[in-house]
C-alpha cells in the first residue's frame, strides 16, 4: 500500500500532518498525532515530531495573494506559539506542512510551504498566520528608477561594496527601550549619524540601524537576543569570568552622491542622477 493508493481511495484515508518550523539554524517539529512520531531524515537519521494540539485551515489555490494565506490554531498555553505574540525577529520563520496516512508508515508528501507573518489571540486560542511561499512570486519587482538619490541597496549587487570589509566589532554594554536601543562605546569614535542606515550583526541576527548618536545605536526593531546575552553572558571556562557581548556594526548611507564619494569612495557605482533638472521639460513651461 502506497500513499498515492490511499490518497485516491474513496474511504481508506486516515491523514495526519507534520509541521516543521525553521528559523536560521533552529528547527521545531510538531505533529497532529496524539503521540510523538518518528521519521527517517534524508541522511538516514531519525527525526522526532512532538505531539501538539495544532490544526490548520483549508489549503486553497488562488491567484489572490491574501486568500493564499493559511491559519494555524494553537492552544493559548503552548509555549512555541506564544513566542510569535512578541515582535517577529529579523530572520524569517518558514513553515512546511507534510501530510501522511496512518496506514503508510514513513511516507509523506510536502502539503504546503510558506512563512509565518503574524499571530493573534482569540479567546483561549492563538491564531498563527502564514503566507504561501508562492505569494512572493506574484509581487511586482522593484525596477531601476531615474532619480537624484542612489537607487542601489547599500552593500548590494549594484552598490558593489563588500560589507565584510566594513564591519566594526564592538562591546555591547547595555540595552534600552525594549532592546531597540543598544549601547556600543566603540560607535562613539565615529561622527553622529555615521552608522545610521547601516547594519548591526549579533550572531546570525541582523538589525537595521535607524539612529546613531555617540555610543548609542537605535535599531528599527527590537533584538531580544542581545538583552538575553547581557543578562546571562557566556563564561570563560578557564577563569570563570563573564565574556563580553560582542556585536558588529557597519556604516550606513543616505544615498547622496557626495556621501558616496566622501564616505565610501564609491562614486563610480553611484546609481542616481543628481543633475536632474528641477523643472520638467515636458511640463509645458519654459525651463530657461
Amino acid at each position: 500500500m502506497t500513499y498515492t493508493s490511499v490518497e485516491t481511495s474513496p474511504a481508506e484515508g486516515r491523514p495526519y500532518y507534520l509541521y516543521q518550523f525553521v528559523e536560521g539554524d533552529q528547527v521545531w517539529r510538531f505533529t497532529s498525532r496524539a503521540r510523538a512520531w518518528t521519521s527517517v531524515g534524508g541522511t538516514g537519521d531519525m527525526i522526532t515530531w512532538e505531539p501538539a494540539a495544532v490544526a490548520h485551515g483549508d489549503v486553497v489555490q488562488t491567484s489572490e495573494i491574501e486568500r493564499g494565506r493559511l491559519e494555524l490554531t494553537w492552544p493559548l498555553s503552548h509555549s512555541f506559539a506564544r513566542r510569535f505574540l512578541a515582535p517577529l525577529g529579523n530572520t524569517p520563520v518558514t513553515l512546511t506542512i507534510f501530510r501522511g496516512h496512518e496506514q503508510v508508515l514513513g511516507e509523506t508528501v510536502a502539503h504546503w510551504k510558506g512563512r509565518v507573518v503574524g499571530a493573534e489571540v482569540e479567546g483561549q486560542r492563538i491564531l498563527l498566520q502564514a503566507e504561501s511561499i508562492f505569494s512572493t512570486l506574484r509581487r511586482a519587482g522593484v525596477r531601476a528608477k531615474y532619480q537624484r538619490l542612489c537607487r542601489h541597496a547599500l552593500y548590494g549587487r549594484g552598490c558593489g561594496l563588500d560589507i565584510a570589509l566594513s564591519w566594526l566589532t564592538g562591546t555591547v554594554t547595555a540595552t534600552a527601550n525594549g532592546v531597540s536601543s543598544v549601547t556600543i562605546p566603540e560607535a562613539a569614535n565615529a561622527p553622529n549619524g555615521w552608522y545610521r542606515g547601516g547594519v548591526l550583526r549579533f550572531g546570525t541576527q541582523l538589525g537595521f540601524i535607524n539612529g546613531h548618536s555617540a555610543g548609542t545605536i537605535t535599531l528599527s526593531r527590537p533584538m531580544p537576543e542581545l538583552a538575553a546575552a547581557l543578562t546571562m553572558p557566556e563564561v570563560d571556562p578557564d577563569t570563570g569570568d563573564p565574556l563580553p557581548v560582542l556585536a558588529d556594526i557597519a556604516p550606513g548611507c543616505d544615498l547622496r552622491a557626495s556621501t558616496c564619494a566622501a564616505k565610501f569612495g564609491n562614486l563610480e557605482n553611484f546609481g542616481g542622477f543628481p543633475e536632474i533638472p528641477g523643472r520638467n521639460p515636458f511640463g509645458g513651461g519654459s525651463i530657461v
